[in-house]
C-alpha cells in the first residue's frame, strides 16, 4: 500500500498483526522482536482496538509459552494506543477476520500494519497504508534512523 503515513506524538504509527507477537516471543533475535522493543521504547505506536485486544488476549495466552516475554508482551498491551473503530467493513476477501486489522489502521491513521499473513499482505498497494512483512518494516524505519 502507498502512503506517508502518520508521525505520532512519540513515534510512528503501526498495527501489529497477533502473529507479529507470536514471533517475537519465540525468535529473540527477530524483526518481530525489534518492533516489539521498538514500540516499548517509544519510537513507534502500536495501536489497538477493543476487537483486536480480545484476539491479542485469546491467542497469545495460549500460543507464548515464555513466562517472561509473556509480560514484555504485557507491558506492550498496556502501552498500546486503543482507536475506536466505529465500524468494521469487508475489507480482506480472503480472510474477514482480518478486516479488523485493517479497519484499525485506518481509523487510527497508522502508516502501517506489520505481519506475516499472506492474505493482509496481498493488499500491499491498495490504500494509504503500508501493508509488509516485519524484516521489511524493520529494514524501511528502524534501520534508516526512522
Amino acid at each position: 500500500m502507498t502512503g506517508s503515513g502518520t508521525m505520532g506524538s512519540t513515534g510512528w504509527r503501526i498495527v501489529l498483526d497477533t502473529n507479529v507477537l507470536v514471533a517475537a516471543s519465540y525468535a529473540p533475535r527477530s524483526a518481530s522482536r525489534r518492533i516489539v522493543a521498538a514500540c516499548l521504547a517509544g519510537t513507534l505506536v502500536a495501536l489497538v482496538s477493543r476487537q483486536l485486544r480480545r484476539e491479542y488476549d485469546t491467542i497469545l495466552r495460549r500460543a507464548v509459552r515464555n513466562e517472561s516475554y509473556r509480560d514484555t508482551l504485557d507491558s506492550l498491551l498496556v502501552a498500546m494506543t486503543e482507536i475506536t473503530v466505529k465500524s468494521v467493513q469487508r475489507l480482506v476477501p480472503d480472510d474477514p477476520t482480518d478486516d479488523k486489522i485493517v479497519a484499525l489502521a485506518l481509523a487510527g491513521n497508522a502508516e502501517a500494519i506489520v505481519t506475516n499473513d499472506d492474505h493482509l499482505l496481498r493488499l500491499a498497494g491498495l490504500s494509504a497504508v503500508h501493508v509488509m512483512r516485519p524484516g521489511q518494516y524493520v529494514q524501511w524505519r528502524l534501520e534508516e534512523g526512522v
